[in-house]
């Protein structure tokens, strides 16, 4: 699994905010999400839900994430992003 932060430019929606996602490799299932207005923590399901990703933009911040329990569900952003 990954973690990517969303970085799509909406023109249509400008005020849509970008979550960052725990998604599979292959970014087609989502198993949680932080929520960029308030900071929270959720989990969308263990054994993922589908997720499209066709016409957005990602920064994967952490590769290899083997389940949700190893990531940091309070900020993940501490580490550097890399496309």
């Amino acid at each position: 699994m990954i973690v990517a932060k969303e970085i799509t430019e909406l023109t249509e929606s400008p005020n849509t905010p970008n979550h960052t996602y725990l998604l599979s490799d292959k970014k087609a299932k989502v198993y949680a999400y932080w929520n960029v207005v308030d900071g929270s923590f959720h989990v969308m399901s263990t054994k993922g839900a589908n997720f499209s990703a066709s016409r957005r933009r990602f920064d994967i911040i952490e590769r290899n994430v083997q389940s949700i329990n190893e990531i940091n569900t309070k900020d993940p952003f501490l580490k550097k992003s890399r496309r």
